[in-house]
């Protein structure tokens, strides 16, 4: 790669991760979860044409941003930055959904042993005693439309 195609690639990297509203930091985390070792320093050395671009990064940058490879190549445009901006946001709000459903699992098999744990302790001081109570207590469904802000 020419420094100029390494600086084209960086550019339209920029552009990609600017219009769907991730910040470096973001972006590098999503391309660690995909296995490589990137991290926000990653990205701006990327972005200056600084580092080049593996096909393997390109692969998976492209899928991230739903774009084909020649787009994260500076070499197609993305005709509706509105259309990248919103998969954006999905992308980020399907993520946030599996974070929750992985809290409430995780929040459930805490619960459970700390029943098993609960049963054989007797003489509780009262603010041990309310605390595990408080836990212990089934926790309400899901809160109000208007208090998860989807009005």
């Amino acid at each position: 790669m020419t420094a100029t195609s390494d600086a084209r690639i960086g550019a339209a990297l920029q552009e990609l991760r600017e219009q769907v509203g991730l910040t470096q930091a973001r972006l590098a985390e999503a391309m660690a979860a995909r296995g490589h070792a990137w991290h926000q320093q990653t990205v701006v050395k990327t972005e200056k044409g600084l580092r080049p671009l593996r096909l393997t990064e390109a692969c998976d940058l492209a899928t991230l941003f739903h774009v084909e490879v020649t787009v994260l190549a500076g070499l197609g445009e993305v005709s509706r930055p509105d259309h990248l901006a919103l998969r954006g946001h999905l992308d980020r709000a399907e993520e946030a959904e599996r974070a929750v459903a992985g809290a409430r699992a995780e929040s459930q098999a805490a619960r459970a042993s700390l029943r098993l744990a609960a049963r054989g302790v007797s003489g509780l001081p009262t603010d041990l005693a309310a605390r595990l109570a408080a836990v212990l207590e089934e926790p309400t469904s899901e809160p109000a439309a208007g208090a998860r802000g989807d009005e």
